[in-house]
């Protein structure tokens, strides 16, 4: 078992896994973003197996109520953006802040497990075939 205690772990890379993972990152803070796609977007990327959304999807919220505060989306998108640009607005937010360095791409989480005592939360992934326990 690898000792990664200095990191907190982030599961997902949809708009709050990104949002989180920025914060830690905004702040110092060592972290390690977990995504079993192979993109960012989560839902929001319409190739990813566990996408619910459907061609023809928009955001029902207006993009300024939408947006990273720091990340705009740009005047060129729709007030009401088509799931495409939602998924291309996530990509640049990742590539603009770094992000995608700190996620491990294509793994799947196994196990989840808190440690009542020290408050640590041992995970157990897999990616390219291997399987992985560390603490967080």
């Amino acid at each position: 078992m690898s000792n990664t205690t200095e990191k907190y772990a982030v599961i997902g890379a949809g708009p709050c896994g990104l949002s989180a993972i920025r914060c830690f990152q905004k702040q110092g803070i060592p972290v390690q973003g977990f995504e079993a796609h192979s993109g960012v977007g989560g839902l929001w990327d319409i190739s990813n197996p566990l996408s619910t959304v459907y061609q023809s999807a928009h955001l029902i919220s207006s993009k300024k109520m939408t947006e990273y505060k720091e990340y705009p989306l740009g005047d060129h998108v729709a007030d009401y953006p088509h799931h495409s640009e939602i998924k291309n607005y996530f990509n640049g937010f990742a590539k603009h802040f770094n992000l995608k360095e700190l996620i491990k791409f294509n793994t799947r989480i196994l196990n989840c497990v808190r440690d009542e005592k020290t408050t640590l939360w041992t995970i157990t992934y897999e990616t390219e075939g291997k399987k992985y326990t560390e603490e967080y």
